[in-house]
């Protein structure tokens, strides 16, 4: 097998046993532990970028929120003037 394929089933077998599992590294080989590791790295990444995204949402979602109630009290208000 070529070294991607081989990182490729490696990976494919630490998301099988999931995160908290990897951390028995050191009892792997070299090559086997380093690809855990970057695996673990990548996880983090993706889970960085899910996170920042969600954030973002719902900070335009709280904003929208927002002025919609501000637009609900100046239309409340220009009803009350007529």
């Amino acid at each position: 097998m070529a070294e991607q394929e081989v990182e490729a089933a490696w990976r494919a077998e630490l998301e099988r046993i999931g995160e908290t599992q990897h951390h028995d590294a050191p009892k792997l080989g070299e090559l086997k532990r380093e690809a855990a590791f970057r695996w673990s790295g990548d996880e983090a990444q993706a889970r960085r970028v899910q996170e920042e995204q969600a954030h973002h949402y719902l900070r335009w979602s709280f904003f929208a929120a927002v002025g919609a109630v501000i637009a609900g009290l100046i239309a409340e208000g220009l009803m009350l003037l007529h």
